[in-house]
């Protein structure tokens, strides 16, 4: 800011030492003289010098200022994010899963109100602004939703009766509660690209046919070469969890059974949307949408009429296929069943080398993430959810294994979470049952960027 004052008062100085020769040839009604004229030039450049010098300084000073005034908001937005950051966790934390169930019962003595009440606003004006109008019970908005863990319709009975199915949390000395194992969810660990909070139906143009250059002659007319799109859509598709709950349970247990059930009910929706994303099959499961392996378009490498083994060619292939798209870029990894990377720890590249096909990666940073392996020298990882019954020809329980860049996998979510509550379909067994509804899509970018094994023999 200094330079540009200082340039400034130079350029004042300058001017004003200009405008008082000319006045006072003007005042002579006389010519300039030789010292005059040769003096005028001299202003004038250094006049000129100095406006350039000027129009850079200011460029440079406002350059300043937009940058300070982008950390400064960039500032304000970051501790506004932190700020409603805390304020969901803070919410998602003391907001009491029971107390909406119970609300809901009848006869109920307790009531919609306080945090749960305001969570239900504000899920149901996030349903509305995503055309979403059927909520049945109780909502919860979208942050609610753990995105990332797991799948199916998944139902648990939980009964104080039999220790397995809850009665071992009736008891007033137990400091925890070791959760049922679910698969792991891989998809998003591979990369998944994952939209929340959508408000309507989004449709992703596609350049399907690149622009191609031609030679032509010295006056040719160039050859018309032009780019066709088409679009990849995606529109929201219920995904339920049933989970019913004994009502003496929800009375007796004296440890944290909300977060349980909590959990069971999020792992259930994740764990459909892995499968879905993997081996989702619209024409088989209607509305559920079509995953990896039934997209057209996604890259086929077969191994034999009736299934196979898997070798290190096949594996190479994989790679091929996708590259061959030039599609080989991005978050590229395998994904398989625990049966087939057992087979390849054990199967060497070649019979001279001594190598293994599938090898250890490093250990996780947290003990409760998924191990991931390398193949092929790209991240690779199991999970039960790949399909291992497959059948082709005379073969059957055949394995699959998906390569591809994961980025070009798009999962969407729309609206936050719909809670049920169903006091009579299990009204005999002293049972409620809960429901939760929400809203989602599977999509790819482009089908070409993978490639895909279902007849593999382990």
């Amino acid at each position: 800011m200094k330079h540009l004052e200082s340039l400034q008062e130079r350029y004042a100085k300058a001017q004003e030492e200009f405008d008082g020769i000319y006045a006072q040839a003007e005042d002579s009604e006389s010519d300039f003289t030789a010292e005059q004229k040769a003096r005028m030039v001299e202003l004038n450049t250094e006049m000129a010098g100095l406006e350039k010098e000027i129009d850079t300084a200011k460029a440079i000073e406002q350059r300043r200022a937009a940058n300070l005034e982008a950390k400064q908001r960039s500032t304000a937005d970051r501790r506004r994010y932190v700020k409603k950051d805390d304020e969901e966790t803070r919410a998602a934390k003391q907001y009491s899963f029971m107390k909406a169930v119970r609300s809901q019962l009848p006869n109920s003595s307790v009531r919609l109100d306080g945090l749960e009440k305001e969570m239900h606003d504000e899920a149901v004006r996030e349903a509305r602004a995503a055309n979403i109008t059927d909520i049945a019970g109780v909502a919860m908005p979208s942050f609610f939703l753990q995105f990332g863990e797991r799948s199916e319709e998944q139902k648990r009975n939980l009964v104080v009766g039999t220790d397995t199915a809850g009665g071992f949390t009736v008891d007033t000395e137990l400091r925890g509660l070791i959760p049922f194992l679910r698969p792991r969810l891989t998809v998003e660990a591979m990369g998944a690209t994952t939209f929340t909070g959508l408000s309507s139906n989004i449709d992703f143009p596609r350049n399907d046919a690149v622009t191609s250059a031609t030679w032509e002659g010295e006056t040719d007319a160039n050859a018309d070469s032009e780019p066709t799109f088409d679009r990849v859509q995606m529109r929201p598709h219920r995904l339920g969890a049933n989970t019913p709950l004994s009502k003496q349970l929800i009375v007796q247990s004296s440890i944290d059974v909300e977060a349980f059930v909590r959990r069971q009910l999020e792992r259930a929706i994740a764990e459909a949307l892995d499968t879905a994303a993997i081996s989702g099959d619209s024409s088989a499961i209607a509305n559920q949408p079509d995953g990896i392996l039934n997209i057209a378009g996604v890259n086929s490498v077969a191994i034999g009429t009736n299934g196979g083994a898997l070798t290190w060619s096949h594996i190479v292939e994989m790679e091929s296929a996708v590259a061959t798209q030039n599609a080989d870029f991005g978050r590229l990894g395998y994904i398989t069943t625990p049966g087939v990377r057992g087979a390849l720890k054990t199967t060497t590249k070649d019979a001279g080398s001594g190598q293994f096909i599938w090898s250890d990666g490093p250990a996780p940073a947290q003990q409760d993430q998924p191990r991931a392996g390398e193949l092929n020298s790209y991240r690779a990882m199991v999970t039960t959810l790949m399909p291992d019954n497959l059948t082709k020809g005379t073969g059957t329980n055949l394995h699959s294994l998906i390569f591809g860049n994961f980025e070009e996998l798009m999962i969407g979510q729309w609206g936050g979470l719909d809670l049920v509550v169903d006091p009579y379909s299990l009204k005999k067994e002293g049972q409620i049952e809960l429901t939760a509804n929400t809203w989602w899509d599977i999509a790819l970018r482009h089908p070409e960027s993978f490639s895909a094994i279902v007849d593999a023999v382990v």
